[in-house]
């Protein structure tokens, strides 16, 4: 019993340690490095200087930089640094506990730090009238002759968008987005689809909402253009020379000056373009720069002349990406097929970035052909999308807008921050004077039920926003309601004349099974609150659902633990309770 007793001690010391090691990217130091240019003046430079003048910050100069150290550095913040004239480029370096451990740092939404929310919705009626004419263009040049009225009946009631259609057409429409925000280059952006028909968007701090909308509501371009390989093996061969080993910059300004020091110093032609290839970070989710290739300005297939694409398997069993051109891009596809285009790389460029370049292993003259290379099903379905959504370009309308101050936010944060204090001191008075040292011993369960909640919360980089905190205020309250039902039935075991030590396994035993079924209902509509609603309705869902959990555990576990400890000692005959 003692030995089992210390094995509980040891796990639930180790487990409140690896909790507060979780919450330290949360509420630990932050560093923020500002870079300025070259340009910049002393007054642009005290501009930004004056936005770290209170006493939750410390500043350090530097030449042409400033050091920032505090606990309240956010995505709005370094976001709104960026912003500044004069300001070249932040450097964000986290706590040593996001390097070494799984911990993360919880952000917080925009109603709590403020910026740019916009939902976006896929234009579906101008995609059916693009599906319609270009049927009707081709059923013209195959017939030769006018379309009759049930033709063109046919070809609209064909060209309207299934369910299905509409739900991957708002996927094609998410990667497309993802890649335009990462050109903003801003910090923790949130890009997440709302149904199968919208897109929902919040970028913190940021303040021009008429360039973002501008360009995150275009329709995207798409192409098809041939790699030079002559003038990317010197590409290589400089970088070889002058980067080998050095990860491409992931500042877009960087990259555009990288790629025109190159231009000069090979003595790239006119005719040709350097773009790099990107591919997808497992990580960060984001593109980055993978290599640079040179590709002829000459577009050889536009997006829309592919018909579609799919997934397929070729003779060995592996994966394939299968797909059809237009009546128009069949002949465009053979003359960029042809015979001394063997071996050639076909570049997808899509927003001025290559996403993929196959190889063309002969002439393709009837419109269908594939794309072979070892592909795994994840490779060959993200090729497959990459061309969809060049064969579709997708049209966004924005249909919701709204920009939240900072200032708002930080009240927000201030009052629900006092609400959880005041909350949480007067539970813990309560438990203190009608359950006395019972009490105490549920006031450490609350404590460390907190701390359970903000780690998982932590571990999960969750997004905290206001109905999240009144999610912690809602626990607070709820977090004792297991040790009063504990509590009142061990006080009627010793009532009924039984042991400390029996009084304690009969009031857990007997309390288990109604502590469950009171949480299990309250789980039950959080996780229908999640399933079902939008995103602040969400992440009140889920501090509620994290929060019922571990207050489950800190009442059963923890706080039995203790008791089972206490009644190790023969000598108690009485319970403060």
């Amino acid at each position: 019993m003692a030995r089992r007793s210390l094995n509980k001690s040891m796990f639930i010391i180790f487990l409140v340690l690896f909790s507060v090691m979780l919450i330290l990217p949360t509420v630990g130091e932050k560093k923020l490095e500002i870079l300025f240019k070259g340009d910049a003046t002393a007054k642009q430079i005290e501009e930004v200087k004056k936005k770290f003048s209170t006493d939750d910050f410390k500043i350090e100069s530097g030449e042409n930089k400033i050091v920032v150290y505090g606990t309240d550095i956010t995505a709005a913040t370094m976001n709104g640094v960026k912003a500044q004239e004069g300001v070249k480029n932040t450097r964000f370096k986290g706590h040593w506990a996001e390097q070494y451990l799984l911990a993360k740092k919880i952000n917080l939404g925009l109603d709590l730090q403020g910026g740019m929310h916009l939902v976006l919705r896929s234009n579906f009626h101008s995609i059916e009238k693009k599906q319609e004419k270009r049927a009707l263009n081709e059923l013209l040049a195959k017939k030769k002759r006018a379309l009759t009225e049930i033709e063109k009946a046919d070809i609209k009631k064909s060209s309207i968008l299934s369910e299905d259609d509409k739900t991957e057409i708002t996927k094609q429409a998410l990667e497309i987005l993802r890649n335009r925000v990462d050109k903003f280059g801003v910090s923790e952006p949130s890009i997440r689809p709302r149904g199968n028909e919208a897109i929902e968007i919040q970028l913190p701090g940021v303040k021009d909402p008429k360039s973002v909308k501008k360009a995150l509501g275009a329709t995207g371009t798409v192409q098809y253009r041939l790699v030079n390989d002559e003038n990317t093996k010197k590409v290589d061969d400089w970088l070889k020379n002058n980067m080998d080993g050095v990860p491409f910059p992931t500042d877009n300004i960087k990259l555009d000056n990288l790629s025109e020091k190159i231009r000069i110093a090979i003595k790239l032609p006119s005719t040709f373009e350097l773009l790099y290839l990107y591919k997808r970070d497992l990580d960060s989710k984001k593109l980055v720069p993978g290599s640079l290739l040179v590709l002829e300005n000459k577009v050889s297939l536009a997006g829309d002349d592919i018909k579609t694409a799919s997934i397929g398997r070729d003779e060995r069993g592996g994966f394939k990406v299968d797909f059809k051109t237009t009546a128009e891009g069949a002949s465009k596809f053979a003359i960029v097929t042809r015979k001394e285009n063997t071996g050639r790389r076909l570049a997808i460029v899509i927003d001025g970035k290559v996403r993929s370049a196959p190889s063309i292993n002969s002439q393709i003259a009837g419109g269908s052909a594939e794309i072979n290379g070892d592909f795994t099903r994840s490779e060959a379905q993200a090729l497959t999308r990459i061309i969809k959504e060049g064969a579709l370009p997708v049209d966004l309308e924005i249909i919701e807008e709204r920009t939240v101050g900072p200032s708002l936010g930080q009240d927000a944060i201030d009052s629900g921050v006092t609400a959880i204090k005041v909350g949480l001191l007067g539970v813990m008075i309560f438990m203190l004077i009608y359950y006395k040292f019972a009490g105490f011993i549920a006031n450490i369960g609350l404590v460390l039920n907190m701390v359970f909640m903000l780690a998982l919360l932590s571990w999960m980089g969750f997004t905290l926003t206001l109905p999240g905190i009144a999610g912690f205020i809602l626990t607070v309250g709820m977090a004792v309601d297991a040790n009063v039902i504990i509590f009142e039935r061990i006080k009627e075991e010793i009532k009924n004349g039984k042991s400390v030590r029996m009084s304690i396994v009969h009031g857990f035993d007997k309390a288990f099974w109604t502590i469950f079924d009171a949480n299990l209902t309250t789980l039950i509509a959080a996780f229908i609150l999640y399933n079902f609603g939008t995103g602040p309705i969400k992440g009140f869902a889920v501090t509620l659902l994290i929060g019922i959990l571990c207050s489950m555990f800190a009442s059963l576990f923890v706080t039995r633990h203790i008791y089972e400890i206490i009644s190790l000692n023969k000598k108690n005959k009485k319970l403060s309770i």
